[in-house]
């Protein structure tokens, strides 16, 4: 599958970009669904995204498959780039290795998104486009391997520089319905005492 020069310049650049993950959250291997962004020469033209399959196996044009999802998520390059060594000059290789996860609720871009290994769940949340209107800055759910764990002030504090997971899935709630319509409640009274005030007259 081809992807736009846009794509590799965004993968390549959150790869450069993103704070390092400590080694034992590095290590944790890809999974099913899972991507491997994979360019084999300085032309953009020649980059694709190879998809983790059931088994933890990558299909690399040219090569045929190659095991990535039984290694440590940071061996993964290592590896794909000596099983391309054979067939491409490797000097302009890159190869990244992209973990899947889901942005929903009040963010302005939800959505599944692929990134790097050392990406933070402020990163994937910077990813969607930042918290939308109604979104409460303060309020994030991360959906982890079936447990739901509640993250605030996630801008700031340290679990929110925790590593993001392959199959996570975050989500931004709603500021509280009376901070939302605070304006329009004082509007409402407003009105309602000056019409009481206008009926007594």
């Amino acid at each position: 599958m081809r992807i736009p020069a846009l794509t590799v310049a965004l993968a390549t650049l959150l790869c450069t970009h993103t704070p390092t993950a400590s080694a034992q959250e590095r290590t944790l291997p890809l999974r099913a669904g899972d991507r491997v962004f994979v360019r084999a020469t300085g032309d953009s033209a020649s980059a694709v995204m190879l998809d983790v399959d059931t088994d933890g196996v990558i299909w690399v044009p040219r090569v045929g498959p190659v095991r990535v999802g039984y290694v440590p998520a940071d061996s993964v390059a290592p590896l794909v780039r000596r099983a391309l060594s054979g067939v491409y000059r490797m000097e302009d290789a890159s190869v990244i290795a992209l973990r899947r996860l889901t942005v929903l609720g009040e963010v302005r871009k939800a959505g599944v998104y692929f990134l790097p290994v050392a990406a933070r769940l402020r990163d994937a949340i910077a990813e969607a486009q930042g918290v939308g209107e109604i979104g409460n800055p303060d309020r994030l759910t991360l959906l982890r391997d079936g447990t739901e764990t509640a993250i605030r002030r996630w801008m700031t504090s340290a679990d929110g520089a925790q590593p993001v997971a392959s199959g996570d899935v975050l989500i931004i709630g709603r500021e509280p319905w009376l901070k939302r319509n605070t304006l329009s409640v004082i509007s409402t009274f407003a009105l309602l005492v000056t019409s009481v005030l206008a009926a007594r007259r």
